[in-house]
């Protein structure tokens, strides 16, 4: 950031002060985020009501009318208290944010005193989401990751308790958490909004439900709120809940025979997929890999019916430290750091990241233990134990820029292996191949009579043939747009289990799928796989493919080629060499010289990490093939082949076309 546009940041900051931390009122509607309108009380004075509110005959009746003071002189019959009385029930039903705040109390976690509940910005957002999918008349799913103590499993229990009183009856509820002692003091959220509730508004009797000691239930509108733990579930399956809050489920301990996705799975099939019906997955980030966090990636990809909520911890109002004038500001902006600059990017404001860097310094925190302790992206909250190997910021860009593959398949030939694997090879569709394709061979632009020497290349690590074995793959990258000043981009994957010399076969055939794509094969992970399973035949393979395949990658050291000694074919990867290759990687991700298609490669450079004893690698229960293997095939791509080459050149208008593509990938990757 620099001094020349210190004033457009003010303002933009301004701005996000008053978006998130400027004046909200309850009763007058000012500052919600739910769609309002005008009601006229007078001629000058209104107050902001859901827009839902106005399809009560009542509201309608108000707004013909112009104002309450205009309804009442046309109705003398309809008194003050009748109209007060009549309105103020349609806004209960209609407006949680007046209905919390004139009738629901919570406690003040620094006064401890009792106090109205008024929703605070990250609440107003989460509030939002749910009021979306019930106005919408869709079933209420919800994935909520944690971040700091904000509330929001309190406005989950509110805005539950509000739908049972204010809109359905029988509509039983449940808390499900790791034990039933957590599960019992989120319920007790209910207990104290019974226990508080306005006399003058009506009563909630709240007692025990035919004697058990798990089950309460509200007498006046015949609502079950039950318990129940993750390590006894058998209560849970004795009611028809239609509303679940199910609580910390990154930490649900898994158990002999018991998994904590097969438990949420069984319990929420009991939920029906009805309108008001409500699914709440929260929980703060344990680590990635886990249930949680393959919950919070699918509902991200749009992959899952739930909605996923975070909340950074600069929307929390409790971390910001004003500034003492204009200039400490300004050369506070003159001394943002990248990282610092990236919060910004994100949309902290210049208070919240003054805040973050006078609490790590007084704290002598470390990046990572600030980014595990406050979190600013989803990426941030579920990172490992272990040290980060490629940057978050990074990864979280490479993440935007994935889609997904055009077709799913494998391919077949005459044979699995000798001359018939490359004879007749064909593209197969089915939904649950190994092989992913984002570009066919020759695309963009398979039209155009064009050759293009140098232009794929293949990388292979091959794993073993169970299910609980590493993942055999191959890595196919595109070089074209290198012809004109673009960079290389991963256009297919190959993933799966198969015996090791078949796969190596699959390899070379994926690759002369890709025009004879050059082949690198990770040879030592032949060695090492064949040694306990197969027996040393494997050591051949390569030697019998290249009598069939012409552009396997071989490598020996020039000394040994003027000694005559035979090519080794196949990439060993040794310390030295792995360190190569994922520089190389680390390096195109930094400065944006490759194109990464697959969300699988991005979640793998998530699980990626620098072990306590310096070793590199994927956190415990996770895979690093994809990785590995893109981190070879960006090596072959940008360091080792020469540059692609046209031989039979396109026309003017064809290069014109390709041009504007390529400058419009490029265009995205930049913004992103």
């Amino acid at each position: 950031m620099v001094m020349a546009n210190a004033k457009n940041i003010i303002a933009e900051n301004n701005a996000r002060i008053n978006n998130m931390f400027g004046d909200y009122d309850p009763v007058t509607g000012i500052g919600s985020q739910i769609s309002r309108r005008k009601l006229y009380l007078n001629k000058t004075r209104c107050v902001l009501l859901p827009e839902s509110a106005f399809s009560e005959p009542l509201v309608r009746d108000i707004e013909n009318s112009g104002s309450v003071e205009s309804f009442q002189k046309a109705n003398p019959s309809f008194t003050i208290d009748q109209h007060t009385n009549a309105l103020w029930e349609v806004r209960q039903k209609h407006d949680f944010e007046f209905w919390a705040f004139t009738c629901v109390k919570v406690q003040d976690k620094l006064k401890k005193k009792m106090v109205p509940f008024v929703l605070r910005y990250p609440q107003r957002r989460l509030l939002k989401e749910l009021e979306r999918m019930r106005l919408a008349g869709k079933p209420i799913r919800l994935i909520l990751l944690k971040a700091r103590q904000w509330g929001g499993s309190t406005l989950v229990q509110v805005y539950m308790a509000w739908i049972q009183m204010h809109h359905r009856t029988r509509w039983h509820s449940a808390v499900v958490a790791e034990d039933e002692g957590q599960a019992r003091n989120i319920r007790g959220m209910f207990t104290n909004l019974a226990k508080e509730y306005p006399a003058a508004v009506g009563s909630i009797t709240f007692k025990p439900y035919e004697g058990s000691t798990k089950n309460r239930i509200i007498t006046e509108r015949d609502c079950v709120v039950g318990i129940g733990s993750a390590q006894k579930p058998d209560n849970l399956r004795s009611y028809d809940f239609a509303m679940l809050h199910l609580s910390e489920v990154g930490i649900w301990k898994e158990t002999a025979g018991k998994k904590p996705e097969d438990l949420v799975q069984s319990v929420r099939a009991t939920v029906a997929r009805e309108p008001y019906t409500m699914i709440v997955l929260e929980s703060t980030a344990k680590g990635s890999g886990n249930f949680f966090h393959r919950e919070w990636i699918s509902a991200e990809r749009g992959e899952s019916g739930y909605c996923p909520l975070f909340v950074p911890w600069f929307e929390i109002d409790l971390y910001r430290i004003p500034f003492e004038n204009t200039d400490e500001m300004l050369s506070f902006i003159e001394s943002l750091s990248d990282y610092e600059q990236h919060l910004w990017g994100l949309g902290a404001t210049l208070e919240g990241i003054h805040w973050y860097r006078i609490y790590k310094e007084g704290e002598n925190y470390t990046d990572w233990r600030m980014k595990e302790e406050f979190p600013s992206t989803a990426e941030e909250a579920f990172q490992s134990t272990g040290r980060r190997y490629f940057r978050a910021q990074h990864v979280h860009k490479f993440r935007k820029l994935t889609t997904k593959p055009v077709a799913i398949g494998d391919l077949y030939a005459d044979g699995v292996k000798g001359r018939e694997a490359f004879q007749n090879i064909v593209f197969d569709e089915k939904r649950d191949g190994e092989l992913h394709i984002w570009k066919f061979p020759h695309e963009p632009t398979p039209e155009v009579d064009e050759v293009i020497t140098n232009r794929y290349c293949a990388f292979a690590d091959i794993g073993g043939k169970t299910a609980k074995a590493d993942y055999s793959v191959v890595t196919i990258i595109d070089r074209y747009w290198m012809l004109y000043g673009g960079v290389a981009e991963r256009v297919a994957t190959w993933r799966g289990h198969m015996d090791q010399d078949l796969f190596a076969w699959k390899a070379a055939q994926l690759a002369q799928f890709y025009d004879t794509a050059l082949l690198a094969i990770e040879r030592n992970s032949l060695r090492s796989k064949s040694e306990s399973t197969d027996g040393s035949h494997h050591l051949t393979i390569l030697d019998e493919i290249k009598d069939h395949y012409d552009n396997l990658f071989a490598r020996n050291s020039p000394d040994k080629v003027k000694q005559g000694f035979p090519l080794k074919y196949g990439f060993f990867t040794g310390a030295g060499t792995k360190e190569l290759i994922l520089n190389s990687l680390v390096a195109a991700i930094r400065d944006d010289l490759y194109y990464e298609n697959d969300v699988r490669a991005v979640d793998e450079m998530d699980y990626f990490e620098i072990k306590d004893d310096g070793t590199l690698g994927a956190k415990e229960g996770q895979h690093d093939d994809i990785v590995i293997t893109t981190a070879g095939g960006v090596w072959l791509s940008n360091n080792f082949m020469g540059p692609p080459q046209l031989i039979k050149k396109a026309s003017a208008k064809e290069v014109e076309i390709l041009r504007k593509r390529h400058q419009n990938i490029q265009g995205n990757h930049a913004v992103l």
